[in-house]
């Protein structure tokens, strides 16, 4: 092998290594704007039904101000007791980090809270998920905490 061809091959390998990680992370970035974007269907339908499959069957929601709700059940019911209150909401991504098998999620969300009568009021706050890479290839929530400005 002449000097050439191994520089070639060396420059090669240090390419692929430099851009492998870089693409998971932008794929697994998008698969997580993915879930948000889900996420915000099951709200806005609403349909907290849709919820059930996103969530671990031991995740624990922890929303301000109301003791936790522990497995998607719990999880759904809480959202279902809201009704058609939230309405528009969005989620959008700020930060994913990858840990083995978490990824920890930062996302911004708005709303509109809709109170008895129709008066509309507007909500925003950020909002944090772990999620558990499960043995099936699915991400779903473990944690899911959130807190309004």
């Amino acid at each position: 092998m002449t000097r050439t061809s191994l520089a070639s091959m060396v420059l090669l390998c240090v390419v692929m290594f430099s851009i492998a990680p870089e693409s998971h992370a932008e794929s697994l970035t998008d698969e997580m704007a993915a879930l948000n974007a889900r996420w915000d269907a099951a709200i806005n339908d609403p349909n907290p039904d849709a919820l059930l499959p996103m969530y671990s069957s031991d995740a624990r929601l922890m929303p301000p101000g109301a003791p936790p709700a522990t497995g998607p059940v719990a999880i759904r019911d809480f959202f279902a007791a809201r009704g058609k209150s939230v309405r528009d909401h969005r989620l959008q991504l700020v930060d994913v980090l990858e840990i083995g098998n978490y990824a920890y999620v930062s996302s911004r969300f708005t709303a509109l809270l809709v109170k008895d009568g129709g008066e509309t009021t507007r909500l925003s706050g950020s909002t944090v998920k772990l999620y558990e890479h499960q043995i099936d290839g699915q991400w779903k929530i473990k944690s899911h905490m959130f807190v309004r400005e």
